[in-house]
């Protein structure tokens, strides 16, 4: 036994229950439903259960470190300790219930040479995690992490990651459009392609989304499918920067601090980092149906607690954006632009509508130099003028703008007045990154400024331990339908995907709230006067459907102004909530889902370009009459689709009420006791 290992069974004592090595250690969830086996012998695997039936497994575990071989081969088992949680309700500042249950079943596996790994079943899932308890530093080389199944023509919804800067898939935007295939059309080649997290699958009477939290001092988890298995899906970890350059927007390399920071050349190894702690948990959330899955909490749970302290500061909220629109505002006597009085305008409709913030996105400073204004922009007076109407002011910039000088660039801006920052641009999930995004949220913290962090991967955690990061963007998002005709066909389908794969991360900076509704015969991207594919009750919908706690408009003052009646329901609509009920979907066809805040609950249902008749069971409400104020598509939203119906109803707990879906269409509800 090693040292370490002795200090370790000395403080813990009678702490632990000693068991001679177990070829095959199990973990159930509360319920019984879910399950997590590791078979110790001859090497480390997992098997993953839903209901007594295997979905997953067995899955190889093994991290390997430089100059300790590879933990997982063989190992040695010394002991396991019951972690369990018997049931613990935590207050939750910025999420999509007001709390969560920590109750779950756990067990610590220990064994020689100063490692082991955690093991924990939840009602809504289960998950592992390696730790180490070394000495030092420790260099991880590699980490052997799969998804198999016993049929390579399993189902699988999955974003896709094709080339990148350098040749490297792991510089990107995360902005692929879900897709469904079969394991065996995974890519197999890591240099080339990478499926990324969370991927949701499909079995018959359960699903199951795979992804990881807590990721902290680590690179990111993803996905390509091994080239000798078909059946299997391996981990891939983009390795540690070795050489990077700053590259702009004309793609031509510098050395000054621009758009980007590009990585040239990597290192042989995915993480340098202290010897003893926890790694990220790899997740797999679980359930009877894929509607299902957008109630669990696993992913927020299992994430490391708030360290911010004081939170009462953070403040959520909608956003008057201004790039997507291109500053468009009419019937004005000024020249709208980017400029300080189309940014009155902004600031002036956000105090009459009560949006909380407004963005200045790309154009308020001189190009990329984050401590220079653009000479039309008087940045100190408008933040100025917001605060003194109770509006706040976001900026945007690219994150090499922050790179080594994050104190400095927060201090300043906070003395300003401003409430936050959008971060733009980092477009990796090495290391390296994932210690910059920890160390900007710290930092703004401290000096009571909100994140949203655009241009990178999933939420993996991060959300819980810095609250004051609200939204993610890691999504193929509204922006698109500026410039692609493709968005045409598939945009109103894959909103519904999304709702089942990366929303079940966690919040997602879509940016909805378009007021030019377009049928797909008729789409053609305009970037100037931009519109969206679909209804406008799905556009209205997606205000209650996707969780954003920093939710986006997309469109400009003068469409809300002009579509009154659609954005005072828009308006009103929470951005948290206190809990989240599924309604039912179908991965490429619909989705619906109810939330509460307070005392009102808010449905909402969309779905792709077939016509669908659903029913909404509304026994969400509990009991008693509701007045439900009622936004559905017209009865002409298939020739135009801006057409939609609005009313007030009393409806009783329990009552379903029907929803005829134009193609591409929505329905959108308020319930508030009679």
């Amino acid at each position: 036994m090693s040292t370490n290992k002795f200090h370790l069974v000395a403080a813990l004592g009678a702490a632990f229950t000693w068991t001679l090595s177990a070829e095959t250690v199990s973990v159930k969830s509360p319920d019984g439903a879910n399950e997590i086996r590791v078979n110790t012998e001859p090497n480390l695997s997992c098997e993953i259960l839903r209901n007594g039936k295997r979905l997953s497994g067995p899955n190889a575990i093994a991290l390997t470190l430089a100059g300790k071989g590879t933990l997982g081969i063989a190992p040695k088992l010394q002991g396991t300790k019951d972690t369990s949680c018997k049931g613990k309700v935590v207050a939750t500042p910025v999420y999509k219930k007001a709390s969560i249950d920590e109750l779950a079943q756990s067990k610590r596996l220990i064994f020689e040479d100063d490692w082991g790994i955690d093991l924990t079943a939840r009602d809504d899932g289960v998950a592992y995690r390696f730790f180490t308890s070394m000495n030092g530093r420790i260099k991880v080389v590699d980490e052997t992490a799969e998804v198999a199944f016993a049929d390579a023509s399993q189902c699988v919804y999955a974003a896709f990651n094709n080339g990148g800067g350098e040749n490297d898939p792991l510089q990107c935007s995360w902005e692929g459009v879900y897709e469904r295939r079969t394991v065996e059309a995974a890519p197999t080649d890591s240099a080339k392609n990478i499926w990324y997290a969370p991927l949701t699958f499909e079995f018959n009477g359960a699903a199951m989304c795979v992804t990881e939290t807590d990721l902290r001092d680590y690179a990111g988890w993803n996905y390509v499918r091994d080239a000798q298995d078909a059946k299997k899906l391996v981990g891939v970890f983009a390795r540690y920067p070795k050489k990077t350059r700053f590259y702009d927007w004309q793609m031509k390399y510098t050395d000054h601090p621009t758009r980007y920071q590009r990585v040239q050349s990597r290192e042989a190894f995915i993480a340098g980092t202290d010897g003893e702690r926890t790694f990220p948990w790899r997740v797999f959330m679980l359930a009877d149906s894929t509607a299902k899955l957008v109630e669990a909490d696993i992913v927020y749970a299992l994430a490391s607690p708030s360290v911010i302290g004081d939170d009462d500061w953070i403040k959520p909220g909608k956003v008057a954006w201004d790039w997507w629109n291109r500053w468009n505002v009419i019937g004005v006597d000024f020249r709208a632009g980017c400029n300080t009085k189309t940014y009155e305008y902004f600031i002036d409709f956000a105090k009459k509508t009560g949006v909380e913030y407004v963005i200045f996105d790309e154009g308020w400073s001189k190009h990329l130099q984050i401590f220079e204004f653009n000479p039309e922009v008087d940045v100190p007076h408008l933040v100025k003028y917001a605060n003194e109407r109770g509006v706040g002011i976001i900026l945007w910039a690219a994150w090499a703008q922050f790179l080594g000088r994050e104190e400095e660039v927060a201090a300043h801006y906070a003395k300003m007045g401003v409430k936050g920052f959008k971060i733009d641009f980092m477009d990796r999930d090495d290391q390296a990154m994932v210690n910059f995004l920890e160390k900007m949220a710290a930092v703004a913290a401290r000096h009571k400024l909100l994140i949203d962090y655009h241009g990178m991967y999933k939420p993996s955690g991060i959300q819980r331990r810095y609250p004051n990061v609200l939204n993610f963007e890691g999504v193929h998002g509204l922006e698109q339908c500026k410039w692609s005709q493709a968005c045409g066909e598939y945009m109103p389908v894959k909103d519904c995907t999304l709702v089942f794969t990366r929303m079940l991360a966690g919040p997602m900076d879509y940016t909805p709230g378009a007021m030019r509704n377009i049928l797909r015969k008729e789409w053609r991207p305009t970037p100037a006067t931009p519109g969206a594919p679909g209804t406008r009750v799905h556009q209205m919908a997606l205000m209650t459907l996707f969780e954003a706690p920093l939710q986006m408009l997309c469109d400009s003052p003068s469409q809300y102004l002009a579509n009154q009646e659609c954005f005072n329901f828009m308006s009103q609509v929470p951005t948290t909530w206190d809990d989240t009920k599924a309604l039912g979907g179908e991965m490429d066809g619909y989705a619906a889902l109810a939330r509460r805040k307070g005392e009102a609950w808010y449905a909402a249902a969309i779905c792709g370009w077939n016509k669908k008749t659903i029913a909404i069971n509304t026994s969400f409400l509990g009991a008693g009459d509701w007045n439900a104020e009622i936004f559905a598509d017209g009865v002409n939203a298939d020739r135009d689709a801006t057409d939609y119906a609005h009313k007030t109803v009393t409806v009783h707990a329990g009552q379903k009420l029907p929803v005829k879906f134009a193609p591409g269409g929505g329905w959108t509800a308020r319930f508030t006791r009679k």
